[in-house]
């Protein structure tokens, strides 16, 4: 249950700007809510397993299980949302890269940061502290611009400043990652 309410905290925080303060869509934000992300974060939960069986290593445990549940939240966007690379031939790539990587970055911390935040290990507990320490003000900052942006720039507001946070997430998650292999963390650590 924990795990599902730490990725539905990361999950939400997001979600809300996008959907509600963008989209002004609140039925949409209640689904995924109440079935999408608990749905996911479940999966994401019992097939942890599965990498604990195939995986000796902490450490390859916790990149395989950030690369899958990225990878697999942007099948989510590409196939199931049309946010695809290729959904708009016009775009720009390079912004379009951009926003693939922090759609990939959200999804790869909603799908991590509960194994990373229910780990009992001492790195997992300061790596917690520092992304908190990043993750709240930041994203209460975006909120305060999301809110008072006039209208016409909202868009770019919201969604430059949620791309640059979650993208920015990845520094934590790598620093934990290099310690983590670097201590040579092994089953039960």
């Amino acid at each position: 249950m924990r795990f599902v309410l730490v990725g539905t905290f990361f999950s939400t925080v997001e979600e809300f700007l996008t959907v509600v303060v963008l989209k002004h869509d609140l039925a949409s934000f209640v689904f995924t809510l109440l079935v999408l992300f608990p749905v996911f974060l479940t999966f994401a939960f019992l097939s942890s397993r599965l990498f604990n069986r195939l995986l000796r290593r902490e450490p390859a445990r916790d990149i395989a299980h950030f690369v899958i549940y990225g990878v697999f939240g942007l099948m989510i966007e590409w196939f199931l949302i049309g946010l695809a690379p290729w959904s708009d031939p016009s775009a720009n790539p390079i912004l379009m890269a951009l926003f693939q990587f922090g759609m990939f970055s959200f999804w790869a911390t909603v799908g991590f940061a509960p194994r990373l935040f229910i780990s009992g290990a001492e790195l997992a507990r300061e790596t917690r502290a520092s992304i908190l320490r990043f993750y709240i003000p930041y994203f209460a900052l975006t909120y305060v611009v999301a809110l008072t942006v006039p209208i016409e720039l909202r868009f770019v507001a919201i969604i430059g400043l949620v791309i640059f946070g979650y993208a920015f997430l990845n520094l934590f998650y790598l620093k934990y990652f290099a310690q983590s292999f670097k201590t040579g963390a092994s089953p039960g650590s």
